[in-house]
């Protein structure tokens, strides 16, 4: 199964909606560049030596549920649907006020091409106030637009 093309804006609006901003800015350089491999080795299916990675960046994280969350739609571009989806059904049981993580987790079930990703959507597009999620929800739904 190959991934998913995506464009930037559809990445960099699900990522403000659970809250990945400029903030990891303030990581050194170093940090940042494991976060990169950490998510690319999920990516591209090294996912032994992204986890490997990927531990060691969250324990320098003093919140890494954000982190998490992206690595969780690397899993899921990736193809490692059950990854995905277990990370973020699980994180959204434990925060169920979390909607950009209910974005995330309708991004990760559309990436994974699992139907549950529409009612968890339509769920945040109902009852959400908040701009930015309902603006990245908006943005997954135009994603999905073009794969039709």
């Amino acid at each position: 199964m190959s991934a998913l093309p995506l464009d930037a804006s559809t990445f960099s609006a699900a990522a403000g909606a659970v809250g990945v901003t400029d903030a990891t800015a303030t990581y050194p350089l170093v940090y940042r560049n494991l976060m990169a491999v950490g998510l690319l080795g999920a990516v591209y299916r090294s996912r032994d030596d992204a986890a490997v990675v990927s531990a060691a960046v969250e324990l320098t994280m003093a919140d890494p549920s954000p982190f998490r969350i992206c690595r969780a739609i690397a899993h899921s571009i990736g193809g490692d649907a059950e990854y995905a989806s277990a990370t973020l059904v699980q994180h959204v049981e434990d925060h169920p006020q979390d909607e950009g993580a209910k974005v995330a987790l309708a991004t990760a079930f559309l990436l994974a091409r699992d139907a549950r990703w529409k009612g968890v959507l339509d769920e945040v597009l109902a009852t959400s106030a908040d701009h930015n999620v309902r603006q990245a929800a908006n943005g997954v739904l135009e994603y999905a637009a073009t794969l039709q």
